[in-house]
């Protein structure tokens, strides 16, 4: 007797320099994007200012409200320049996980789980170089 098991996969990317050019382009792109919605925000502010029939108790609220969101921005912004950096150090060859993803496996009596449920797909610029199994 036997079942089929849905068991995780873990996908693994190859380190390369177009690796690095791509995630490098990616985490720039949202910090562009970071701060457009600064500058965004920040026009809302000067908008709402120049407007003049807000009332100031609601002028203070939106204020703090703007400047909460312009601090999560630069949290995350902060938070990818330290990714930029970290990728740029990273030797190539290594392998990086970059996600999961599920297949379907079969298994029986006598087989060892660990060994079934263990697999891996090594993936070097776009393309499956290995798949893996019984990876412990």
């Amino acid at each position: 007797m036997s079942i089929q098991l849905i068991r995780p996969v873990t996908i693994k990317a190859l380190v390369t320099d177009g690796l690095k050019d791509r995630l490098n382009t990616d985490m720039r792109e949202a910090i562009k994007v970071l701060e457009e919605e600064t500058a965004r925000l920040d026009s809302e502010v000067k908008r709402a200012q120049l407007m003049g029939n807000i009332p100031s108790q609601q002028l203070l609220q939106l204020n703090q409200v703007i400047a909460q969101e312009k601090a999560k921005r630069a949290d995350r912004k902060a938070q990818l320049e330290e990714e930029i950096q970290a990728v740029a150090a990273l030797p190539l060859g290594s392998e990086i996980v970059q996600g999961q993803a599920q297949s379907l496996t079969t298994v029986a009596v006598g087989d060892d789980l660990e060994a079934a449920l263990g697999v891996e797909i090594v993936v070097q610029d776009g393309k499956i170089i290995e798949i893996r199994e019984g990876v412990k």
